[in-house]
Formats: C-alpha cells, sequence, structure tokens
C-alpha cells in the first residue's frame, strides 16, 4: 500500500505570511492539531502545531525556576490576553518548524509509518516533485487503518 492511498489529499494549508491568529482560528474551526505551512506556491515552507502557538514551562536560565515562555518572551501566566495581542501580526512564518520531514505519494506506508514515529511528528506533509503539498499523512490516518483491517 501507498501514502497516496491513506493520505488526505489537498489538506487545509496556512501561508507563510499569514498571521498566527488565523492559523489559530483555522486549527480551532476545523479541530485540527497542525497544518502544513505553504509558500505563495504552494510549496512546503514548514508545519505549525498547536504546541507551537501556547506558552510553555522553560528553565530560567542560571536557575531551577521554571517560568512560562512564549514565542521566545518570558510571560506573566496573568497576561495571556495581553501577550497573545502583541503577537496577532506575526507571521506564520515566525513560529513554525521549517523543513518537517514528508513523504510522497509513491512511497510505502511502511516507510510513511517509521517516518512518523521516528521524528515524533503528528502529521507529516505529502509532497509531488516540485514540493507542493499534494496531501497529509496523520498517525490517526494509520488507527483508521488498523481498525478497517481488523473489521475486514
Amino acid at each position: 500500500m501507498r501514502v497516496r492511498e491513506l493520505m488526505t489529499a489537498h489538506p487545509l494549508t496556512v501561508g507563510a505570511d499569514d498571521p498566527i491568529t488565523r492559523a489559530a482560528r483555522l486549527m480551532l474551526e476545523n479541530r485540527y492539531g497542525g497544518l502544513p505551512v505553504v509558500d505563495g506556491q504552494g510549496r512546503l515552507a514548514g508545519v505549525l502545531e498547536v504546541d507551537d502557538l501556547l506558552p510553555h514551562p522553560e528553565l530560567i536560565p542560571h536557575s531551577d525556576v521554571e517560568a512560562l515562555k512564549l514565542f521566545e518572551d518570558w510571560i506573566d501566566p496573568g497576561d495571556y490576553a495581553e501577550i497573545f495581542r502583541r503577537y496577532e501580526g506575526t507571521p506564520v512564518r515566525a513560529v513554525m518548524r521549517p523543513e518537517p520531514p514528508t513523504l510522497n505519494p509513491d512511497d510505502r506506508l511502511w516507510h510513511a509509518l517509521k517516518t512518523l514515529v521516528e521524528n515524533q511528528f503528528r502529521r507529516v506533509p505529502v509532497v509531488d516533485a516540485d514540493g507542493r503539498v499534494v496531501g497529509i499523512l496523520t498517525r490517526s490516518d494509520f488507527l483508521r487503518l488498523f481498525l478497517s483491517q481488523e473489521e475486514g
């Protein structure tokens, strides 16, 4: 079986120059945990995960104290709304994960599963020979495949 048989073709994408608020809105409205990021020609530029848009705990340098950090800024836990307002014009390219692993539509599923697991990604973009996003393959796609085999 090949990637093209399991992937979601023509996935929802976000532009590298789009504001992060647009990306966040698309993810929430569609219940996606992440999106491929494309340039103006539809070529893959990176991947944006929900995790990339959320504050995360990090050690304060030269101490054992943990604090919250968002987009390289330390934040006060009570000021989330203000922090997000400050960043609403930030382009996706500033926070995306560049150069994610990719798959080709003709790759075997074994290779695709190995790519997902080894890279600890939840989704991997599927690109054509020109680097344009033609699909997306997620861990959930494999779960659906495994369950369909059980039922069949």
